[in-house]
């Protein structure tokens, strides 16, 4: 079939072309920050979406092992993971710099890593470089990508999203006409994206039943629930052990002070 300049012309016509400058990022506060964004931060509790000038979104990237069916000669390749790369954002400073503040606070209840008081100073019972619980500092991301007639075409949601790398913020005397920016990583547990189908919410789907196969009672299965562990922020309250000194003080975060 001969190449056809029309035909290439006409389906551009009629089907357009994505352009990339119509987004918007929205981040919900995690929850262990949550009540001082709206007195502390009040730029990132009304418009933080605005401030956001780039986000790189996330390629499906499927790890593959090499399989030699005879132990010998030419390698195919069959999947065997899927990583989710650093999602790259970049952030417009506004005046107060209320944004840069945002995510240092966000940062220090992930890892305190101010250290400025001593080995003993600590921050909501978090000591220098003590990792504080993810259930705390996760939080939910979404990425909405719009057309030219301002419809949302595109929709990505990032689940236990919480920031890896809080970038350097350059400055300098020669940089009189820019604005300054912040470029923010941040790592998430799973993604959803428009193109993919919504998952089965039954257990075992059409492989099996709804009942556990892995309980039995006297030769029989049993319909218990069953206990699934996705991460360490479920594990917390199994292994945090029980108060049993009632003269012995516990914070909110459950450390004993």
């Amino acid at each position: 079939m001969a190449f056809s300049i029309s035909d290439f012309h006409a389906s551009i016509n009629r089907h357009g072309l994505a352009k990339n400058h119509s987004f918007r990022m929205r981040i919900t506060p995690p929850p262990i920050i949550f009540g001082q964004v709206q007195n502390r931060f009040p730029v990132v509790n009304d418009s933080i979406h605005f401030y956001c000038r780039s986000v790189t979104l996330p390629e499906l990237d499927i790890t593959t092992s090499d399989v030699q069916h005879q132990g010998f000669g030419a390698i195919t390749r069959r999947p065997q993971t899927m990583n989710f790369p650093i999602l790259a954002t970049v952030f417009n400073v506004d005046a107060g710099m209320d944004i840069v503040k945002y995510f240092q606070l966000w940062s220090q209840y992930i890892i305190n890593y101010d250290r400025s008081e001593g080995n003993f100073g600590n921050v909501d019972g978090m000591l220098p470089f003590e990792m504080g619980y993810k259930k705390d500092y996760a939080t939910v991301m979404n990425c909405d990508v719009y057309d030219a007639a301002g419809s949302e075409v595109m929709s990505y949601e990032f689940s236990g999203a919480y920031p890896v790398n809080v970038g350097n913020v350059e400055t300098a005397w020669a940089n009189n006409d820019e604005v300054m920016n912040l470029p923010v990583g941040f790592t998430y547990d799973s993604l959803k994206v428009t193109g993919s189908e919504s998952p089965d919410p039954s257990r075992f789907g059409d492989r099996s039943t709804v009942t556990n196969p892995f309980s039995s009672s006297r030769g029989t299965i049993a319909e218990a629930p069953i206990q699934e562990i996705t991460d360490d922020a479920q594990l917390r309250e199994q292994l945090q052990e029980p108060e049993v000194a009632n003269d012995r003080k516990v914070n909110r975060r459950g450390r004993r002070i």
